[in-house]
């Protein structure tokens, strides 16, 4: 897409006539990382759609004055776009206004990987313990705007019945690629037991270090 290249104009130009005055708003977009899309989407008031390219600018013309929604979409997960999105823009009669959003992109997350991993040993039922899990990429790197909902399950299972549970809270949504269980617990005394974490959409799980549970 050409630079600086202008929208359809969503209302009639001008603020003659006695309408209400209107201005311009130009939005802009730089990218820098590896693994770049091809493009994003930029909406207006949630309801006006266009195609920006990934180091470019869209003008759109005609708009009321004051307030308004701009929002940058079509981002895949391993970009993350700086500053808060969607954002507010005022817009100043017979003044163009603009706002540039800033994303940065990774190699896209292939796997989990346990980034607090459990205690070596913990004591069965009475001791609240807690996990970390984030979204990776081939290279060992985080993946902040991977988006999905983890899972945290007994992967070995240490005790002498087989049928150990692990309690607490073990489904949580990754926030930004991090997925955290803060109070986990184990309802059987065991040995060498592992937990294995999953999410969706589907990564590759991750399996903790071994550790043990021991009796009151």
């Amino acid at each position: 897409m050409t630079a600086g290249c202008h929208l359809d104009k969503l209302l009639s130009s001008g603020s003659g006539g006695g309408g209400p005055p209107r201005g311009a708003l130009r939005a802009s977009a730089a990218t820098s990382g590896s693994n770049l899309p091809t493009g994003y989407t930029v909406t207006l008031d949630r309801s006006q759609h266009r195609s920006i390219g990934i180091n470019d600018s869209v003008t759109a013309t005609g708009i009321h004055a004051g307030d308004h929604t701009l929002a940058l979409g079509s981002v895949p997960n391993n970009c993350s776009v700086s500053g808060a999105n969607p954002r507010r823009v005022t817009v100043l009669p017979n003044d163009t206004a603009r706002t540039a959003f800033s994303v940065g992109c990774t190699a896209p997350a292939t796997h989990l990987a346990f980034t607090i991993e459990p205690p070596s040993a913990i004591t069965v039922l009475s001791q609240v313990f807690q996990v970390e899990v984030t979204a990776e990429n081939d290279s060992g790197d985080g993946v902040p705007g991977f988006v999905g909902v983890a899972t945290v399950a007994i992967g070995t299972d240490g005790s002498v019945t087989k049928h150990a549970r692990l309690r607490g809270t073990t489904r949580v949504s990754l926030v930004n690629g991090i997925a955290s269980f803060s109070n986990l617990r184990i309802d059987q005394p065991g040995v060498k037991y592992t937990l294995k974490a999953s999410v969706v959409p589907t990564l590759t799980d991750a399996i903790s270090r071994s550790f043990d549970v021991l009796a009151p």
